[in-house]
C-alpha cells in the first residue's frame, strides 16, 4: 500500500487522481443523461456511437465474470491494507484520499451485488416461479428484486389485475420492493452492519402490511376505470425493463451494474465528503440528537420532507447515511425513515400511481410513507434511547 501512495502524477497522488477521475466521470454520466433527455440530435448522437446494444452479449458476460473475481481479490487488498478502516488516514482527512478509500471498501459489495441481483432476476423473477399469496411471503419475494418504485407498479398491477391475490398482499409487495433488494442488503451490511438490516426489514415490512390491511379494508381499489390507462414508467427512472429476460444471469448482472454505477458513485462522493467536510454537531443541531429524544422530532419530520421528493436508487442511501450514523450525527430512526421514504416513493412516480391505482389509493400510500415512516423512526429513536 505505501508504495502505491508514493506514486505521484503532476501534484497529486494515484490515489487523489483516480478520485478526481471518479468524480468527473460521474459528472459526465450525470450531465449526458440530462442532455439526452433534453436534445433529442445529441441522443440520437450518442445511442449511435454509445449504444449497449452494439455490445456482443458475450463481452458483458465476460466483463460482469472478470469482475466478480477481481472483486475477490480487491477486497482481500483492502481487508490487509486495511483500507476500509479510518484510523489509517489520520487525523487530517483529504477528500480525494477519502473518497478513494471509500472506493476501494464499497466496490466489491457493489459488484457482488449486481452479480447475486442478476441471479434473482434470471431464476426468481415474476412469471418463473409461483407467486406467494400471503404478506410475509409477498413481501419476502420483494426484497429480492433489484427494482425501483416505478418498475413495481406494472409489477403490482399486473398482481392485482390477475384476480389471483388479496390487495393487501399487492400493497405488502408494493411497498418493500423498491426498499429492499439484495444489493441494499449487501451495501448495508459492509457500511453499516447487520443490526441496521435487521432492524431496517422489520420497519418495512411492518409499514408494508399494516398499510396493505388498511387499503383493503377501507379502499381496496375501486377506481377501476383509472386501472392501466397511465404509462408504467417516468422519466428519470428507466429501471422499469430491469426484469426483462435474459440468456444469462450474468446478462442480467450487466443491466443491474450499468443502471445503478451512477448513482452508487454519486453516492460515494456525497458519502465522503459528508465524512470529510460536515460536522457531526451541525448535523445533530439540525435533525436533533439522540441524547434529546423529543427535541429530535421535527428533525426526524424533516428528514422524511426531504426523502419523499427525492430519487434515491438501491444502495445509494446507504453510502449516505453510513457517514453520518458512524459519526453519531444522524439518529438510527431518522436514519431508518430517510431510507424507507427516498426510495419507496418519488415525485415522478406519483403519477405513475395514480394512473394505475387511482387517486385514493396513491393519496394512502403517500400518508403512510409519511406518518408511519415517523412514527417508525420515534420507536426506534425511544428503543435506543431507553437501552443506550
Amino acid at each position: 500500500m505505501a508504495g502505491i501512495e508514493d506514486l505521484t502524477i503532476g501534484d497529486f497522488s494515484i490515489h487523489q487522481f483516480l478520485s478526481m477521475l471518479l468524480i468527473i466521470f460521474t459528472g459526465a454520466l450525470w450531465i449526458f443523461g440530462w442532455m439526452r433527455r433534453h436534445w433529442k440530435k445529441l441522443d440520437g448522437l450518442l445511442l449511435k456511437t454509445f449504444n449497449d446494444a452494439n455490445i456482443p452479449d458475450k463481452y458483458k458476460i465476460w466483463f460482469m465474470g472478470i469482475a466478480a473475481i477481481g472483486a475477490v481479490f480487491l477486497y482481500l487488498y483492502c481487508w490487509m491494507c486495511q483500507i476500509t478502516e479510518t484510523a489509517g488516514l489520520g487525523e487530517d482527512r483529504e477528500y480525494l484520499d477519502w473518497l478513494f478509500r471509500d472506493l476501494l471498501g464499497i466496490l466489491p459489495w457493489f459488484i457482488w451485488g449486481c452479480v447475486l441481483a442478476g441471479f434473482m432476476v434470471k431464476y426468481m423473477g415474476i412469471g418463473k416461479i409461483k407467486l406467494p399469496k400471503s404478506m410475509l411471503g409477498a413481501g419476502a419475494m420483494a426484497s429480492l428484486l433489484p427494482i425501483c418504485s416505478c418498475a413495481a407498479v406494472p409489477l403490482a398491477h399486473g398482481m392485482l389485475m390477475g384476480k389471483q391475490m388479496r390487495v393487501r398482499t399487492v400493497i405488502t409487495f408494493l411497498i418493500v420492493v423498491p426498499v429492499l433488494s439484495p444489493i441494499v442488503i449487501i451495501l448495508a451490511f459492509a457500511r453499516i452492519g447487520w443490526e441496521y438490516i435487521v432492524i431496517e426489514v422489520i420497519s418495512v415490512f411492518a409499514l408494508a402490511m399494516i398499510a396493505g390491511i388498511f387499503i383493503e379494508r377501507f379502499v381496496g381499489v375501486k377506481e377501476p376505470d383509472a386501472c392501466g390507462k397511465g404509462c408504467y414508467t417516468c422519466e428519470g427512472c428507466k429501471s422499469s425493463n430491469m426484469l426483462k429476460s435474459h440468456s444469462s444471469a450474468l446478462l442480467a448482472s450487466w443491466d443491474q451494474f450499468m443502471y445503478l454505477m451512477k448513482y452508487i458513485f454519486l453516492g460515494l462522493i456525497i458519502g465522503a465528503a459528508l465524512s470529510v467536510y460536515i460536522d457531526a454537531e451541525t448535523i445533530s443541531h439540525i435533525f436533533g440528537s439522540q441524547g434529546d429524544l423529543w427535541g429530535s422530532i421535527p428533525g426526524l419530520f424533516l428528514i422524511v420532507l426531504m426523502g419523499i421528493p427525492l430519487f434515491i436508487c438501491s444502495g445509494e442511501d446507504v453510502l449516505i447515511l453510513a457517514p453520518l450514523l458512524a459519526s453519531g450525527a444522524l439518529p438510527l430512526g431518522h436514519a431508518i425513515a430517510f431510507a424507507i421514504t427516498g426510495n419507496a416513493i418519488c415525485i415522478t412516480s406519483i403519477p405513475v400511481l395514480i394512473a394505475t391505482f387511482g387517486k385514493k389509493v396513491t393519496a394512502l400510500l403517500l400518508f403512510f410513507f409519511f406518518v408511519g415512516s415517523i412514527i417508525i423512526g420515534f420507536i426506534i429513536n425511544s428503543l435506543v434511547w431507553v437501552l443506550g
